[in-house]
């Protein structure tokens, strides 16, 4: 009587041990199933929309504020005194306006001067 006590006791512990793996297996399943949806929801969304340009303004002497420089629109050097640009713009500012372009953000090179 005493042996089959034993093993029975021993499969109840071997049932509780799988049990519990299943558990842990069922979580990990879950975790991961939430992973790859929030990853397919990522892939989803639409990529940001392109920088843009901004044209500094310089403010001389006289009331009206003149061109400094060409920025893309998340270039910090630009200050606070901006004009936002269409790609059009921007790259008529560069090429035919003499504006120039700033020298850390390079918006010549996202416009494709050279």
């Amino acid at each position: 009587m005493y042996e089959i006590v034993s093993r029975l006791e021993h499969l109840r512990s071997v049932r509780a041990w799988l049990l519990w793996q299943l558990r842990r297996t069922d979580d990990t399943i879950a975790e991961l199933e939430r992973r790859e949806a929030a990853a397919t929801r990522a892939a989803r969304t639409s990529p940001p929309p392109p920088r843009g340009w901004k044209l500094a303004l310089r403010r001389t002497g006289g009331t009206k504020a003149t061109p400094d420089a060409v920025h893309t629109g998340d270039c910090g050097m630009a200050g606070k005194n901006t004009k936002p640009l269409a790609r059009e713009q921007a790259l008529r500012a560069i090429t035919e306006d003499g504006v120039t372009a700033c020298p850390y953000c390079r918006p010549d090179t996202d416009l494709g001067v050279l």
